[in-house]
């Protein structure tokens, strides 16, 4: 079957499915029916329920497929040397409990990815935010290769004080620290994260082949890294890859740098 008739096979399912499952959830929310439920309704089993239990019992059948035919097909990448990719993993951060980061530091220091940039930018300048700068040297600090840099502003907001020369400065200190550091820590002024994801991609510009991101509570796995770009490297039209997290709401991915 052509790639392109299966793509749009999938496409046209996934639709189909995720309409289903909107209906199923309106219906349930609608009618508000309910298979059981005690006498004054503070245990209760329904329709809403259900219909969420088989969305989480179809995606963990397809997560556990994938990872088994991922297990099956898997083999250790390997590059020439001349071809080896470069890869930065960016951790945003903001006001985040002190062990979590140390944890996701530690974390990074140990992927095993020859040359792995790592940029860590806190979204925040103040005083109170500098014990995240203080874990970093702890973890981080303690080589040549690290470097950082406290910016009173963003790419996007200058900062009190600053004038149009120390603002296009300071961009350039960035990416100067970036560009030269193994490990870097950025502070900047705080503008969401968004805007330290930003900072991240434009101090990091085209110097790597891959960018991978992620929170900084996240522990990563010592093989993600290499797992990731297997991905992206088996299959060009790839342009994204999404990390296994086992805590809902946190992101680990790597994408092509274009």
């Amino acid at each position: 079957m052509p790639v392109q008739l299966t793509t749009a096979l999938r496409v046209v399912g996934t639709s189909l499915f995720a309409l289903v499952v909107l209906g199923g959830i309106l219906a349930a929310y609608v009618t508000g029916y309910q298979f059981i439920h005690t006498e004054k309704h503070y245990l209760s089993f329904g329709l809403y329920g259900a219909i969420l239990g088989l969305h989480l019992l179809i995606q963990s059948l397809f997560a556990f497929l994938e990872h088994r035919r991922m297990r099956r097909a898997g083999r250790p990448l390997k590059l020439p040397s001349s071809q080896r990719r470069s890869v930065a993993l960016c951790i945003a951060a903001y006001q985040e409990d002190p062990e979590y980061l140390r944890k996701c530091l530690r974390s990074a220091q140990r992927i095993a990815f020859p040359n792995l940039k790592v940029v860590m930018v806190v979204d925040g300048n103040r005083q109170e935010d500098a014990y995240m700068l203080d874990i970093f040297h702890e973890v981080l600090g303690g080589t040549e290769q690290a470097g950082f840099f406290v910016w009173r502003s963003n790419f996007h907001e200058a900062g009190e004080g600053e004038t149009e020369a120390s603002l296009k400065e300071g961009m350039e200190r960035v990416r100067a620290v970036v560009w030269s550091s193994t490990y870097s820590c950025i502070m900047q002024k705080w503008g969401g994260k968004r805007e330290v994801m930003y900072t991240a991609f434009r101090a990091l510009g085209d110097s790597v082949d891959y960018i991978q991101v992620c929170d900084s509570d996240t522990v990563l796995d010592p093989a993600c890294t290499i797992e990731m770009l297997r991905v992206l490297e088996e299959d060009p039209q790839v342009g994204g890859v999404g990390g296994d997290v086992q805590t809902p709401g946190k992101g680990l991915a790597i994408e092509r740098n274009q």
